[in-house]
């Protein structure tokens, strides 16, 4: 009988044991709440709103769709895999599993998925779908958007390194591409809509910082040859030019609408009396927000990419893996900072922590966990401060300029192709 059996073998433990049993039990308990990080406690009506979600089928992108179509007020999520056309059996199959479980709860979820692959033509078949629906069925402003979330490039993955196909963008390029053409349906949007746009960031944008010189690393086609501090670098070095490029991508988005309100005014140059410089109105802030959002040490996109790669590894990666389960967050965990940034109240104004003699005896609220604004940075559900370094104006348009220059290039050679 198993009771019999289990009071055999527990039947002899001394009382010092059970201590250090209840004691390791704890211990265990805290660090995997430890792990798990701070959980988003803000909610937002996403009834009939819509979010698209450009990323590849990762572990906690499929979470974080399986979580908001949950909600009391769950969205309409199209899913926008860098895949190509027909999409795999498996993923369908699970997309439909997520969608049927959603929608059993509650009918207003909704789930779809199309194809983008990472190709100036295939963002211009998109835009071309996305245009086409009739004003009588969308309204004047278009389809609507109130959300985007960019979550391709945060993975630490070997596949990075493998030349490109030729006419296949790298992330930035195909980010910078769809974004801009996504650009006048953002802005015809209403004013009182809150638009954000969410990109995901790698944890291991910190190992690349202390240089901000381009990493090199030799072309091959083995991604066993690849040194794992050669693609921890990498991928780190390619978020800190995410960071730089939404930094300026959000200054472009608050001059427009200070443009469209005429709050940008002439103002003599002090350096040149005989010129004027237009200067915008600081305090107008557009109404769609870039947010980047630093995502954790997540054991499948992250953690692997940067451990796994000879045989020895893989054997030693499944040997540890009941720790690496208990130290690392689960997916659940892993998507709490992008609800955060989705769903935390807009905030007004910079974030001032300095002490004022009015709060004193008043609970402190705690700004960085209390809203977002555009152009924010996300880590661990807080707002969070980062280097001088990664706000330089100079260095942002630079980096800017330089890829936009690149996606012209593309957009240009595709046309050619298609002419040819």
């Amino acid at each position: 009988m198993p009771v019999h059996s289990l009071a055999s073998a527990f039947g002899n433990i001394t009382t010092s044991q059970l201590v250090f049993g209840a004691i390791s039990f704890a211990v265990v308990v805290f660090v995997k709440t430890w792990a798990g990080g701070r959980k988003c406690t803000w909610e937002r009506d996403w009834k009939g709103k819509m979010i698209l979600v450009v990323a590849p089928p990762t572990p906690t992108i499929l979470t974080l769709m399986d979580t908001l179509l949950h909600l009391p007020s769950p969205p309409q999520i199209l899913f926008l895999p860098p895949l190509t056309s027909p999409l795999p059996e498996s993923l369908l199959t699970l997309l439909h599993t997520i969608r049927l479980s959603a929608t059993s709860s509650n009918p207003a979820a909704q789930l779809h998925c199309e194809p983008l692959p990472s190709t100036p033509r295939g963002i211009t078949e998109f835009m071309q779908k996305w245009n086409s629906a009739p004003v009588q069925m969308v309204g004047e402003g278009g389809r609507r958007i109130d959300s985007i979330i960019l979550g391709k490039g945060w993975e630490v993955s070997p596949s990075s390194f493998i030349p490109k196909k030729e006419g296949e963008w790298g992330n930035e390029e195909f980010k910078f591409h769809f974004l801009t053409s996504l650009l006048p349906t953002l802005l015809r949007s209403p004013a009182e809509r809150d638009i954000r746009i969410v990109q995901l960031i790698s944890p291991t944008w910190s190992a690349a910082l202390p240089s901000l010189m381009n990493i090199t690393v030799e072309d091959t086609k083995s991604k066993s040859k690849i040194r794992k501090d050669d693609l921890v670098n990498s991928t780190g070095r390619r978020n800190l030019n995410s960071l730089l490029l939404f930094h300026h991508f959000q200054l472009i988005l608050d001059t427009l609408e200070a443009a469209q309100r005429g709050k940008i005014k002439p103002v003599p140059n002090p350096e040149k009396p005989d010129e004027r410089l237009k200067v915008r109105d600081g305090h107008v802030k557009s109404n769609v927000k870039a947010i980047s959002v630093i995502m954790p040490w997540a054991r499948d996109e992250v953690l692997k990419g940067s451990l796994v790669g000879s045989w020895l590894s893989q054997v030693s990666w499944i040997l540890f893996y009941p720790l690496i389960l208990l130290i690392t967050p689960s997916p659940k965990s892993s998507v709490q900072s992008i609800l955060f940034a989705l769903s935390a109240p807009v905030r007004q104004g910079i974030i001032d922590e300095t002490p004022k003699v009015a709060d004193q005896g008043k609970e402190v609220v705690d700004q960085r966990r209390n809203g977002v604004a555009g152009g924010d940075v996300v880590r661990d559900c807080a707002v969070v401060d980062l280097p001088p370094v990664l706000s330089d104006p100079a260095l942002a348009k630079a980096l800017y300029d330089e890829l936009e220059k690149e996606v012209e290039k593309g957009v240009k050679r595709s046309k050619e192709q298609k002419a040819e």
